[in-house]
């Protein structure tokens, strides 16, 4: 139940921190649900907040064709899902008290502890940054209460729903998933081929996790990683300058220069910089030449410079790790866990799309890409009916 919390309020705060939701009285909709309208202006909000979530994570995404088009249509289904949701929480009667709002809006002023201008704690202005927020959103404390109310009518509303479904997991479920991961670490091929023509879903599962566990229980090593950039692009000389610059840093490491100190000074690998420059590697990752170096230099050990097709690189040793075999009793927690978790989500989506089926739904919004399929569509209907006509003839 409390992931169904965080998911709530993470939706509040997408919205809070997105631009403006209620800035103006009288807009446009994008959809109606059972004749309510979905506001243009809220699922502006929601698509600028994707969007940005994109920007950091997968920019790559972005540069495809009509990107924006497949989250805009993305950003409208979940809107709908969530007006379903609070027009079957009002059919039901649910009540929300004022100290449940209370205890929402502390949870997203939580998130405002940390100044983003400084990057440190600071609990004392954490009620001034969520109102400068609200302010510059256009946003009222008010308006802003109606919309934790209506979250918190659909968090109790699915409380419900979800204990009346969702069947609590057994150890049994769980020992039973853990020996399907079994079968795909030992690469059980008969059992394998046998899952995936009875059931493909739980074979897909099973290799997520096994996936997934490996990379946790495998050889790693942490290391400290400083980083110099070569393109392709990149003149000769300046190909030189690097290489030199980085013999120079190996220079000034060897000469007790601290190794946080030359990542703060010289990494051009900038996320890394709140870290110091520390990652875990696992065999068959990184670079070829970095790996057989990670794997085979002592701890506390500095490398020469490694070059790369990405650039040049200097490691430094930190810690090591044996691969480890995992037991059941070792992860029978977490794979109970992720049982419930997949029990809540699949009785959420069967739920909601119950709603779907019974409600009267109309999308007025539309999209670049829509003629664009529209006149593909045309094409490729006109081309069926020439081959039929062309067939016809003969």
């Amino acid at each position: 139940m409390k992931k169904q919390n965080k998911w709530i309020w993470a939706v509040s705060v997408a919205a809070l921190l997105g631009c403006n939701a209620y800035a103006k009285v009288m807009e446009g909709s994008v959809a109606t649900v059972n004749g309510k309208p979905v506001l243009t202006s809220e699922y502006d909000a929601y698509l600028d907040s994707a969007v940005e979530q994109y920007q950091a994570a997968a920019p790559q995404f972005l540069a495809q064709p009509y990107a924006k088009d497949i989250l805009g249509r993305e950003v409208i289904k979940e809107l709908i899902s969530k007006e379903l949701l609070y027009q079957a929480a009002q059919e039901a009667k649910i009540q929300v008290k004022d100290s449940e709002i209370d205890a929402g809006i502390n949870e997203i002023k939580a998130r405002f502890v940390v100044d983003e201008k400084t990057g440190k704690e600071d609990a004392a202005g954490a009620d001034k940054r969520f109102n400068e927020a609200l302010k510059k959103q256009g946003m009222t404390l008010k308006r802003y209460r109606e919309r934790i109310s209506k979250d918190v009518a659909v968090r109790k509303l699915m409380d419900g729903k979800l204990r009346e479904t969702v069947k609590p997991v057994e150890e049994a479920d769980a020992k039973e998933l853990f020996e399907r991961v079994q079968m795909v670490l030992k690469n059980d091929t008969k059992k394998i081929k046998a899952l995936e023509k009875e059931n493909p879903l739980q074979l897909r599962e099973a290799q997520a996790i096994a996936a997934r566990l490996k990379q946790l229980t495998s050889e790693q090593v942490r290391i400290g990683h400083i980083y110099l950039a070569v393109t392709q692009d990149m003149k000769p000389e300046d190909v030189k300058k690097k290489e030199a610059l980085a013999a120079q840093i190996k220079k000034e490491l060897d000469g007790g220069l601290d190794f946080s100190a030359a990542v703060q000074k010289y990494t051009e690998d900038k996320t890394s910089l709140a870290s110091g420059g520390d990652m875990i590697l696992i065999p068959g990752v990184a670079p070829k030449e970095i790996d057989k170096q990670a794997f085979s230099l002592p701890v506390g050990k500095v490398s020469a410079p490694i070059k790369t097709d990405l650039g040049y690189h200097l490691i430094k040793i930190k810690e090591k790790r044996a691969e480890r075999t995992v037991e059941f009793k070792d992860i029978a927690q977490d794979l109970g866990q992720y049982l419930a978790q997949q029990r809540v989500q699949k009785a959420m989506a069967d739920y909601i799309e119950s709603l779907y089926h019974k409600a009267d739904i109309k999308i007025t919004k539309t999209f670049e890409s829509d003629k664009i399929l529209a006149e593909q569509a045309a094409k490729a209907e006109q081309e069926q009916k020439a081959q039929t006509q062309n067939k016809s003839a003969k």
